[in-house]
């Protein structure tokens, strides 16, 4: 399909969730305001990530939508709506299920565009004018090749920009987050041992040896962030246990505080979770663990950071399901230390 499109289009991307996914697509979006500077983006997503697309100056309109949209006729037709007042001139579907392809649909979008088989499911490619078969490894390259329909440029891969812009209140709240846990910027770890699936998680006492070895041989502080009461449990665990005072728990945060944290921590440590994600959005280094997820597709973006990975368990079906973090256990203390010890920090 050759419709004409201007240089001031309205566009819809539809990527519903999940948090870490929605964030690998902030590229796409910075690459699209790069060739139409004056282009107006609404995103469509159902989970909470909306708190930090809303804070990002790429997007015009973030619209929220209620999990299970499809089962409430009303709910649906009101969206519809919607949809059909944003006059889009393109909409673009990074997720490739029934569901999101639909609603691109039902936008009225004059050009969709999403994946070929097999990187969409449920049929969703019939939605589409143009379905592309993607050849990049890594899910962010992968989804910027939805742009080549459109004749829009493409970064080299592994080096899209996120185009993360921090809000004055999160700086401000970070900086006073740190003051009260007694840590200064880029001279701490950020360890999160929390992971969505059990299959991703790396043993706690694993994360706690690791905080004692970055302080003694490199002077580091760490702190330690959670989510949930389980979670909070589990970090208060590695704190107590890790034999170093330079070990700090994280106060309760949001996504967006949580923004702030990271940015302005040295590394990050931890599984293939948001938080990762999020980590290299605002720009810092990432030494992500993997397991039951593919370092290659799905790890920290960018050439600066590690990925460690020493079984690729991804192709197991019950990956989400399963407690066998045996993937997970592959990876010794002494692989994340070296990696720390590459990044050249010496003790102060």
């Amino acid at each position: 399909m050759n419709a004409t499109i201007s240089n001031s289009p309205n566009i819809l991307i539809v990527r519903l969730s999940a948090i870490g996914d929605c964030i690998e697509t902030l590229p796409l979006v910075a690459a699209i305001k790069r060739h139409w500077p004056d282009s107006k983006i609404t995103w469509l997503v159902d989970c909470g990530v909306d708190v930090i697309l809303k804070t990002q100056l790429l997007i015009s309109k973030v619209i929220r939508v209620k999990k299970g949209f499809l089962k409430r006729p009303r709910e649906l037709l009101s969206l519809r709506k919607e949809l059909l007042a944003g006059k889009f001139d393109v909409a673009i579907d990074p997720q490739g299920l029934f569901k999101s392809a639909l609603l691109g649909w039902l936008s009225g979008s004059k050009r969709r565009v999403g994946f070929a088989s097999p990187q969409s499911r449920e049929k969703a490619w019939w939605f589409y004018h143009d379905a592309v078969a993607p050849q990049s490894s890594h899910l962010v390259d992968r989804q910027l090749e939805l742009l080549k329909p459109l004749s829009i440029p493409i970064p080299k891969a592994h080096h899209a920009p996120f185009d993360w812009v921090e809000p004055i209140a999160v700086s401000i709240e970070a900086d006073s987050t740190l003051k009260q846990i007694g840590v200064h910027p880029k001279r701490f770890l950020c360890v999160n041992a929390s992971a969505g699936w059990p299959s991703r998680v790396w043993p706690r006492e694993r994360y706690a040896e690791v905080i004692r070895e970055a302080a003694v041989m490199h002077g580091l502080d760490s702190v330690v962030i959670w989510g949930s009461p389980s979670e909070q449990e589990t970090a208060e665990w590695i704190v107590a246990n890790s034999g170093t005072n330079r070990a700090f728990l994280a106060p309760p945060t949001q996504l967006m505080s949580l923004s702030g944290i990271l940015k302005r921590s040295l590394v990050y440590i931890g599984s293939d979770t948001g938080p990762m994600h999020l980590s290299a959005a605002v720009g810092t280094r990432c030494i992500a663990l993997f397991g039951s997820t593919r370092a290659s597709y799905s790890g920290a973006y960018g050439p600066e950071h590690i990925c460690i990975q020493k079984i690729d368990d991804s192709e197991k079906a019950d990956k989400k399901t399963s407690d066998d973090n045996l993937a997970m256990k592959a990876i010794p203390v002494e692989d994340v230390m070296r990696s720390i010890s590459s990044l050249g920090f010496v003790n102060s």
